[in-house]
């Protein structure tokens, strides 16, 4: 694997893990049936979800300039809703996945014969905690590695405060997670991740004839990240900072998110080894609409 296939898989990689995570710690509460802002078990309980994802990334090489890499992706999420112990248990297949890569120094890395293995599961409490079960790998792509099948599901989920809410109230909470560069095979190490959430009911909306609650979020992110790989033993190591801009459309009846249209950006460096430290920035939007 030459240098620039080995960063663009690792950048890849990182941006996977600099957008998704787990659970953030919250304290228990009651969940009143009557509370239309929380997570249960949707009738029917399997839903269809389109999802589209576009990031442009720009990596500065010292002695070497600019490298952009422009990367999309779409696929249609089949998934099952369960109750659970720790809420409701969400496992799904994805279908129709596409994905392309692109790059001025490597140019057109190609999208065709990508393949998805494995299963897609978490279960997200009742005010919207996520805990990561398992998340599909992707092959056949434009990098000569699986990386990791991009959904975030805690912020294509919202989080709510367990309470009571009106238009206009805002409520903020916390995420911690840990970034795994095991999924690079040519990496090893760890990190840690904590972005904190504001969202604010901002009132209702009809869509369709379909009266939606309509939540918007604001996300700030560090992620620091440490490793080697062992190949060569060069030390590796990022420390980025991203954000999520958007809002949800939120159906209290079935108490499941219609659409999450958001943008995210990331902002930071990379270093590997021999190619010293690497400027990178980031952004695009991420997109899931409920299909039925």
């Amino acid at each position: 694997m030459t240098n620039r296939t080995f960063l663009a898989a690792a950048a890849a990689t990182l941006l996977a893990a600099c957008s998704s995570g787990g659970a953030g710690e919250r304290s228990a509460a009651p969940a009143p049936a009557d509370n239309p802002f929380r997570y249960d078990v949707p009738s029917p309980a399997t839903l269809t979800y389109q999802i589209a994802d576009t990031n442009t990334m720009i990596v500065t090489i010292p002695g070497q300039g600019e490298m952009d890499m422009a990367q999309t992706s779409s696929a249609t999420l089949a998934l099952a809703f369960v109750a659970d112990s720790g809420g409701v248990r969400v496992s799904g297949t994805v279908s129709d996945y596409s994905a392309g890569m692109s790059s001025s120094m490597m140019g057109d890395m190609g999208g065709g014969g990508n393949e998805v293995s494995g299963d897609l599961e978490f279960v997200i409490g009742t005010w919207g905690d996520v805990e990561m079960i398992s998340t599909p790998e992707v092959t056949g792509g434009p990098l000569p590695v699986a990386t990791p099948f991009s959904f975030s599901a805690p912020d294509l989920f919202p989080r709510f405060p367990g309470r009571p809410l009106e238009p206009g109230d805002t409520w903020a909470d916390t995420m911690t997670s840990s970034a795994d560069l095991e999924e690079v095979p040519e990496l090893s190490g760890a990190g840690e991740n904590t972005t904190i959430y504001t969202y604010t009911l901002v009132g209702d909306t009809v869509v369709a004839g379909l009266t939606l609650h309509k939540i918007t979020i604001s996300g700030v992110g560090t992620m620091q990240v440490s490793g080697t790989e062992p190949e060569a033993g060069e030390d590796v190591s990022q420390d980025m900072t991203s954000t999520v801009e958007g809002f949800y459309l939120w159906d209290a009846d079935r108490r499941l998110v219609v659409l999450a249209d958001l943008v995210r950006t990331m902002d930071g460096t990379m270093s590997m080894g021999g190619m010293g430290a690497m400027a990178m920035t980031g952004a695009g939007p991420s997109r899931m609409r409920l299909v039925n």
